[in-house]
């Protein structure tokens, strides 16, 4: 019996010592998997951390961009506003005699109202130029390529507005001429499209173009400018998975190869159909710059409109694009200020009657081609209506 108990008492205390054991095997793996949790929480809060600094920092970059892009463009302007010739007065009215005004700096008056130009508007420069290879910089002088399409694209932060100013391509202005060696001839009359071909098809040829168009607009500030080569059509259609507008009229051409047949009504191009749609132009048709200029015109349109949805959907689209064109395309726009620009103005509100053309007549001019004269009343008002705001 003593025995038995003994045995009992050993087998009893063998359990024990067995639960003991277990307790602290359980014990030592519950706190082993504390620790691993805390290990685990730790790096996941160290990477949720960095994500959050790279998400933050992300942030200030862009703001940095945004502050940086916009005091650049704005510094960029040639000239505090246009120098309208002849309007700009400061001797008594009758608006200032019956509402007392004091004149100011700046202001214009214009059909016996006053005004002041918009300083907050940002101007660009867009060219289409005749060459259908990738931009490649030559020696200064008279191969820089005529400048088919020309546009001033007009952002207005007041109106929240887009608006665009075609300029048909023969429009005799004031333009600099250069030799084929690229030094500088003279100044005389011209069709605005030629002063492109005066320089090295890239930045000089550019500035040059700028500097024509802003003294076209009395000395209109323009703060930058792109020139893409007329190769880039096709990219340019496919950017957006292609423009879709409607047509007037049936479209029949053939450009380089490539014939076309568009039926009048709702159409979205193909690559090749945008190529020749474009740049199609009959020269045995007179003013057929002004025909091709006004179907650019409803492609430009179409092809904004078309932007500004794939914008909406995701805001990095625009850059994209200048990414998918960058061979094609001269530009004195920087990365911080196309941020700006993307940032700030994608929602501004776009549609066919925010865009406006310089109008005039096209005749034959004494070398037998073909220039168009515009009218600078028109050209007047025109400038009134978008980049200055009445004040009285």
């Amino acid at each position: 019996m003593n025995e038995g108990n003994s045995n009992g008492n050993g087998l009893v205390e063998d359990n024990e010592a067995v639960s003991k054991n277990e307790a602290t095997d359980v014990t030592n793996t519950i706190e082993k998997n504390k620790t691993a949790k805390k290990k685990k929480n730790l790096l996941l809060t160290v990477i949720f951390s960095m994500i959050a600094l790279l998400i933050l920092a992300g942030f200030v970059l862009w703001g940095i961009a945004n502050i940086s892009g916009k005091s650049n463009l704005y510094n960029k302007a040639s000239s505090e506003g246009p120098i309208l010739e002849g309007i700009q007065s400061e001797e008594t009215s009758n608006v200032e005699s019956e509402k007392d005004i004091t004149w100011k700096k700046g202001w214009i008056r214009y059909n016996d109202e006053i005004y002041q130009y918009n300083e907050d508007i940002l101007t660009f420069l867009v060219m289409g130029i005749d060459k259908t290879s990738e931009v490649k910089v030559l020696e200064s002088g008279v191969d820089g390529g005529q400048a088919d399409l020309i546009m001033l694209a007009v952002f207005n932060p007041h109106t929240k507005t887009t608006s665009l100013i075609t300029i048909n391509r023969n429009t005799m202005t004031t333009i600099d001429v250069y030799d084929e060696n690229g030094d500088y001839v003279g100044s005389g009359e011209g069709q605005i499209c030629l002063q492109h071909g005066y320089g090295d098809g890239a930045t000089l040829s550019c500035e040059r173009m700028e500097k024509a168009v802003s003294n076209l607009f009395y000395n209109l500030p323009i703060h930058g400018y792109i020139s893409i080569n007329m190769g880039a059509i096709k990219a340019i259609n496919s950017a957006v998975d292609g423009v879709t507008m409607t047509l007037d009229e049936d479209f029949k051409a053939s450009l380089d190869g490539v014939s076309v047949s568009i039926p009048k009504g709702e159409h979205t191009f193909t690559d090749d159909e945008a190529h020749v749609y474009i740049r199609y132009r009959d020269h045995a048709e007179f003013d057929s710059a002004t025909t091709r200029l006004n179907r650019e015109k409803k492609y430009m349109a179409a092809f904004l409109s078309k932007l500004k949805e794939e914008t909406a959907k995701d805001i990095t689209v625009p850059l994209k694009v200048y990414n998918e064109l960058s061979p094609y395309i001269v530009t004195d726009i920087n990365t911080s200020e196309m941020t700006y620009m993307v940032s700030n103005t994608h929602n501004y509100k776009f549609d066919f009657n925010n865009i406006y053309s310089l109008e005039g007549t096209t005749v034959i001019g004494k070398t037998e081609h073909e220039e168009f004269n515009y009218d600078p009343d028109h050209l007047y008002d025109m400038i009134i209506k978008i980049f200055y705001e009445k004040v009285y």
